[in-house]
């Protein structure tokens, strides 16, 4: 099969997320089929890989909509086309594909919803709110087959409208050499890690006020926020730590290479993310397959992630106290603590990336027999 794919953002993207990850690591494991990759990145030169070639055409995934437009007469030379959703649905391959029978699959990894208002002004939030439910909602009307990552994810596309038995959840996976590099030399401090997109939406001020709590009973506490950044948000985190006077307890360390990741992750005691919504959570599987017990808000993609009281401990959404008072019951139950990291790798051996990439290469077949019978 010839199978082209919308990508608005490249694995390359100094910007690329959970999305990307998803999507990459799934297509260079089918290597029966051909797959061309349009996508956009700040960096030059686009992925190439035995089965998988990738198209640049824009710097910023924003403009990747209408410099897409010049692919439209390409749409009739493949087999399938798949939408790999990470920011907004561009709709226009949907219609095309439809005008010319050819199969389309969207990958729906989470849908924004609230979190654009704390991430956008006002005027902008609300336009991409009402654009995201009203494109989601027109591709519902045309009953594809939806990938997604989470069935917290598939319950929010069913309340929209599409078929229940149209929509497939295809877990992610995680590198399992991580299992390797993770399990030992602890740090002899309580180290609590953050590692991952630095976004208003991921709420990480949270996190520095529930470690102002965590410090009165734990003194020696450091807490380390690692990641993709957006650099007013660091800003204002910085500013922060300085107010509350953590200074010595919290590092906000910017972007680390993978090498530096494993070592934080080789070091921490507690992972934590306290993000308004998440669609999986990679960042959270990682850090159980490392052994690391996950504390944060119980909400939709995290708790199909973490195990609540099994691989660590959910707490009511937005309740700052609550994630502090959860970071302290771990610290200071080190059987507790104990128990929850073998759970956490345990638990985490369930997610596997070939076995995603057999999935959604069934699901492949399948579909493209269905249409040819």
């Amino acid at each position: 099969m010839k199978i082209l794919v919308f990508s608005p953002r490249s694995i390359n993207c100094s910007r690329a997320g959970g999305a990307e990850i998803y999507l990459h690591e799934i297509i260079i494991r089918i290597k029966e089929h051909e797959f061309f990759v349009i996508s956009s990145s700040d960096k030059r030169g686009g992925y190439q890989h035995l089965s998988y070639s990738e198209n640049l055409i824009s710097v910023n995934e924003f403009l990747f909509p209408i410099f897409s437009l010049k692919y439209l007469k390409f749409v009739k030379d493949f087999d399938v086309i798949i939408e790999n959703i990470s920011k907004f649905p561009i709709i226009w391959p949907l219609l095309l594909s439809k005008l010319l029978s050819k199969l389309f699959i969207v990958i729906v990894h989470h849908i924004h919803g609230r979190t654009l208002f704390r991430e956008l002004p006002f005027p902008f939030a609300l336009l991409f709110y009402i654009y995201e439910v009203f494109s989601l909602k027109l591709y519902s009307l045309f009953g594809i087959f939806v990938i997604t990552v989470s069935i917290s994810t598939k319950r929010e596309l069913i309340k929209l409208g599409f078929p229940k038995h149209k929509i497939l959840v295809i877990y992610p996976g995680y590198n399992p050499k991580l299992r390797i590099y993770c399990n030992t030399l602890k740090a002899k401090e309580p180290l609590i890690v953050y590692i991952g997109r630095v976004k208003k939406y991921k709420r990480l001020d949270h996190l520095i006020k529930a470690i102002e709590i965590v410090k009165q009973k734990a003194p020696n506490v450091k807490c380390v926020i690692a990641g993709k950044c957006d650099k007013d948000v660091y800003r204002k985190l910085r500013n922060l730590t300085k107010r509350f006077k953590l200074e010595a307890n919290v590092i906000i360390k910017g972007e680390v290479s993978e090498e530096e990741k494993l070592r934080l992750l080789r070091k921490a005691t507690i992972f934590v993310n306290p993000s308004m919504k998440e669609g999986f959570s990679i960042a959270s599987l990682e850090a159980q397959a490392c052994g690391i017990p996950v504390v944060g808000y119980e909400i939709p993609g995290l708790v199909d992630c973490v195990k609540n009281n099994v691989t660590g401990l959910l707490v009511p959404n937005g309740n700052y106290k609550a994630l502090a008072k959860a970071i302290l019951h771990l610290l200071l139950d080190e059987k507790l603590r104990s128990e929850m990291s073998k759970n956490a790798m345990i638990w985490a051996s369930n997610f596997d990336w070939d076995l995603s990439a057999k999935k959604f290469l069934a699901l492949l077949i399948r579909l493209i027999k269905k249409i040819v019978s």
